[in-house]
This record gives C-alpha cells, sequence and structure tokens, in this order.
C-alpha cells in the first residue's frame, strides 16, 4: 500500500495535498467502529441518558479526526502549508530555507523550524542484508519525498517574492479546537451518565 495520499490538481490554484495513507485508513476503521457504536447506543436507548453516553464515540471520532485525518502539508503553487492540529503554517516557498527529516518533517526558515505533525520522515524495518542477516535498516517516507522533490522541482515565478509581500503566516485552527472541546464536554457528560 502506497504511503501518501496524494491530490493532484490540473490548476495550479488548487494545492496538492500530501499526508500519510495509514492515518486515513485508521480513521476511517475508527470513525466506522463509532459510528456502528453510536447508532446502536442512539437505536437501544433513546433517551437523554443514551444521547449524554453517545458523546463518547463521538469524542473518539473527533480525537482521531483531529489527529490523524484533519493534517496534512499543501503543496501550492507559491506556498507550502503545514496543517497541523492546533495551528497551520503557510510559508512561502522562497523563504524556505531548507528541511530537517531526521524525526519528522521540519521546514527550516530564517526565523525557525516549522515541524509537520503529520509526515513523520523514516522509519526502521527489518530486512535481510545482501549476506541473508536479518538488520535495521531506514525506510523512507514516500510523502516526505514527494514535498522535496516539489521543493526541488520549483521554477522561477514560484519562488518569486516582489516587494517581499509574501510572509509567514500563522493561524490558530479554531474549528477543530472547539469540535474537540465540544466532544471532550460530551464525552465527559457521557461518562457521568453512565451506569456506575
Amino acid at each position: 500500500m502506497a504511503n501518501s495520499e496524494i491530490d493532484r490538481n490540473s490548476g495550479n490554484s488548487q494545492p496538492t495535498i500530501v499526508r500519510t495513507t495509514s492515518s486515513t485508513v485508521l480513521f476511517f476503521v475508527i470513525a466506522s467502529l463509532c459510528v456502528i457504536g453510536v447508532g446502536s447506543i442512539v437505536v437501544g436507548d433513546f433517551t437523554s441518558r443514551g444521547l449524554a453516553v453517545a458523546g463518547i464515540p463521538i469524542a473518539i471520532i473527533t480525537i482521531v479526526y483531529a489527529l490523524y485525518r484533519f493534517p496534512r502539508v499543501e503543496l501550492g503553487h507559491k506556498e507550502l502549508a503545514l496543517i497541523n492540529p492546533l495551528l497551520s503554517v503557510r510559508i512561502p516557498w522562497n523563504l524556505v530555507d531548507g528541511f530537517d527529516i531526521h524525526f519528522g518533517l521540519g521546514v527550516r526558515t530564517h526565523e525557525k523550524v516549522y515541524s509537520s505533525w503529520p509526515l513523520a520522515s523514516k522509519g526502521k524495518k527489518m530486512e535481510k542484508d545482501e549476506h541473508g542477516i536479518r538488520r535495521l535498516m531506514d525506510n523512507p517516507n514516500p510523502a516526505v519525498d514527494t514535498v522535496l522533490d516539489r521543493y526541488s522541482g520549483l521554477g522561477d515565478e514560484e519562488l518569486s517574492n516582489p516587494r517581499g509581500q509574501r510572509t509567514i503566516t500563522t493561524r490558530w485552527n479554531l474549528g477543530i479546537i472547539t469540535a474537540l472541546v465540544i466532544a471532550v464536554v460530551w464525552a465527559a457528560f457521557g461518562f457521568a451518565a453512565l451506569p456506575s
């Protein structure tokens, strides 16, 4: 199975979205189980107590979405966006000084290194070497390679920044944060409503 989910669009206005396939699969598996759980709770006990308890699987779906499905890297025409669970960072390509990929994708700029939540750089895997001995080997992440390949193929138009108008911007993901708070509060009511 491929290790990256890449949405390539024909127009330059739409960014290429990069995230790991394993995070997408994890989200859909857990979401499916939680939807079944919510359905059985609502069908089995359609009362205020049942609706409160339904907040537990809804909180699980929300947390897994915020941690594994929502985070992504967007490779735009003139910028790179690191969409993390709580904070999003948009970095113009001309302000990228390089990448750190030791523990995960980190984008180096003149200000600091911005880390990407969804893209781990590489892991380890056991493989037999040329002598048939099992050894721990590097396991590169194709999603990170997609970002590096995009950066290495940038043209002059993408790297230009006339009059220095494009700057690094950070923004709190208030929608996700609000959804997480509501889901956790709802789950707390659900745990309180469970029979002891």
